[in-house]
């Protein structure tokens, strides 16, 4: 029997589907996730009705994030009778307390390390029950990463990272969000992060992946019905946790000027040793047996590179090299996420056009993921790089969240057609799914039928 992990593998290597197209996605958001797991699509009707009407999830979500002071009080705000009901209950501010992880996380490391396993466990039967191969284990983040609860600007007070970022989460559709990075001086930023990279506690995080592998869901293992990866942001996105998404302005200037300096300076120096300590863990992962490692590194938009590809070469690429060597050197294939476009239009010659994507496949990945459907053509990547990287996903994830059952059965057709005709009628070294990952506003029944026809259209494509 062909198991999940045998169609992975084989796919990175560049071989022909072994019984049927391989399918990853990243990660679930946790409104998709909370779909799945309680079969929201069999409620009757009148009572998604009510939960629209009464705003539960909102209502929920906001009581708590008052309760937390991550959402000032306005007493102008009006409530739907269920947000009044559940604000006035005495029992909220029990509950709310005792779920509070971040408190959990510095108070009781053992019950900490013990509930990311559960959450962990939890969260891999939505891949396992839909039918996934392969599945990032997001809910683990690095222990003692967590720098509880601190005021922002604004005078809310938000979830910490020690890296350096205040994170949030929407009402509306339980999407996490950041919201800056809570020190804005950039030299204190970096000696922070590079403390936190320095003193990462690698073994502590390797026990507990392994401990999530190995628990049993339906009396098999984990990671016998699904391979999970382990899925860590990459060098490039470094300037999100340092400089914060609200000064893309001072990466760019400090980039430039670091690397007109020959790429010396505080901030690259910090990105060697954040790549050291991403090193450290890679090698920690082969020993328990992990197979694949995702970089998470978006660093291209729709129009292309956020880099120059030359810069983005000597400032970026040679440390995701490092990476990906490691890796090799234990048998572990490494797959790179990157939205974005990697072609450079107005190019004169086939060098310069593909320029950027040379240097992204020189770093020696294995997959390259999600090959954004508006940014790329699939089938011409296919066609010039199919026998040098595994492509991974395409299909439009707006589609999971806007279309109907034909149009997502129609969209996932064209993708999969367009692989096999850019492979020469093969469709080796390709696993699919959406282009970019099960994003908040993913319908479940959508997502079902992507992965209903990549199943059935792709075995008629296997069989010609």
């Amino acid at each position: 029997m062909v198991s999940p992990e045998d169609r992975i593998l084989n796919a990175m290597e560049l071989g022909d589907p072994l019984d049927k197209i391989p399918k990853m996605e990243l990660f679930s958001s946790i409104l998709p996730f909370i779909k799945v797991f309680i079969n929201w699509e069999a409620f009757p009707m009148r009572i998604r009705r009510l939960n629209r009407k009464w705003k539960i999830l909102e209502e929920t979500v906001n009581t708590v994030k008052e309760k937390w002071k991550m959402k000032k009080i306005d007493p102008r705000e009006r409530h739907t009778l269920y947000g009044r009901l559940i604000r006035k209950a005495s029992f909220v501010d029990r509950i709310i307390s005792n779920i509070n992880l971040f408190n959990i996380a510095q108070r009781n490391p053992e019950r900490a390390d013990r509930d990311a396993v559960r959450l962990t466990c939890l969260y891999a039967r939505m891949p396992i029950k839909l039918g996934y191969d392969l599945w990032c284990l997001i809910p683990l983040t690095l222990p003692d990463s967590d720098a509880g609860f601190l005021e922002a600007p604004d005078g809310n007070y938000y979830p910490a990272s020690k890296e350096g970022i205040f994170m949030d989460l929407k009402a509306d559709d339980l999407e996490g969000v950041m919201k800056g990075v809570w020190e804005k001086n950039i030299e204190k930023s970096i000696e922070g992060s590079k403390e936190f990279y320095e003193t990462a506690q690698l073994e502590r995080y390797a026990n507990i992946v392994s401990r999530v592998m190995n628990s049993r869901y339906k009396r098999k293992k984990i990671k016998d019905q699904l391979l999970p990866a382990i899925l860590h942001p990459g060098p490039f996105e470094t300037w999100l946790t340092v400089f914060g998404n609200d000064n893309m302005q001072g990466f760019y200037r400090r980039v430039f000027q670091e690397h007109r300096n020959g790429c010396k300076g505080a901030y690259f120096d910090l990105l060697k040793v954040k790549t050291n300590m991403l090193c450290k863990l890679v090698k920690r992962l082969v020993e328990i047996d992990m197979k694949v490692f995702v970089i998470g590194d978006d660093c291209a938009m729709i129009h292309g590179s956020m880099l120059p590809p030359k810069i983005y070469r000597d400032f970026i690429a040679v440390h995701i090299k490092k990476i990906v060597d490691t890796a090799h050197r234990g048998g572990m294939k490494v797959l790179l996420h990157t939205d974005g476009r990697f072609k450079v239009d107005n190019r004169e010659t086939f060098e310069e056009t593909w320029e950027f994507m040379n240097f992204l496949l020189n770093t020696g990945i294995d997959a390259l993921h999600p090959i954004e459907m508006w940014a790329n053509d699939i089938e011409e990547l296919k066609r010039n790089f199919g026998d040098k990287v595994c492509l991974c996903n395409g299909i439009n994830t707006i589609e999971l969240q806007t279309g109907t059952r034909h149009s997502v059965a129609r969209l996932t057709k064209t993708i999969l057609d367009k692989v096999y005709r850019g492979g020469g009628n093969r469709l080796n070294g390709y696993i699919a799914g959406s282009d970019n990952s099960l994003m908040a506003g993913c319908q479940p029944y959508l997502v079902h039928q992507m992965l209903y026809t990549i199943d059935e259209y792709g075995e008629k494509i296997l069989s010609l």
